[in-house]
């Protein structure tokens, strides 16, 4: 399975697994050109903004230690646009990543990190 099959099938479970928590998805795969943003969701008030994460082994770390701080940016930067091209400005929002584990666990963080500008 290539590395575009395998994460299209992490994204798939991912929303299955956002969608059994609540969360009312918006947008998948939206792209801009700062970069991409895997899906977009409602959480209560809060807009999320949700990398999804997978590892076929942990030998490298958890799914969730791989976005550094340059990947940070560019879902920052993405998440900006994508508010003010919706008119959300007066919404909370929020960073999550979904990591889908070796063994198929899934695993949502929550505020998993901070908006980074530099």
């Amino acid at each position: 399975m290539n590395k575009r099959t395998a994460g299209a099938r992490g994204e798939d479970c991912a929303v299955a697994y956002l969608e059994k928590q609540k969360y009312k998805i918006l947008e998948r795969n939206y792209r801009s050109h700062f970069g991409e943003i895997d899906i977009i969701a409602m959480d209560k008030s809060h807009t999320v903004f949700i990398e999804v994460k997978s590892r076929a082994t942990s030998l490298f770390g958890s799914p969730h230690e791989s976005i550094v701080k340059k990947k940070k940016r560019r879902i920052t930067l993405t998440a900006i646009e994508y508010i003010q091209k919706k008119h959300l400005e007066d919404k909370p929002l929020r960073f999550d990543v979904v990591a889908i584990n070796p063994d198929s666990s899934i695993e949502l963080i929550k505020n998993a990190f901070d908006a980074e500008y530099r």
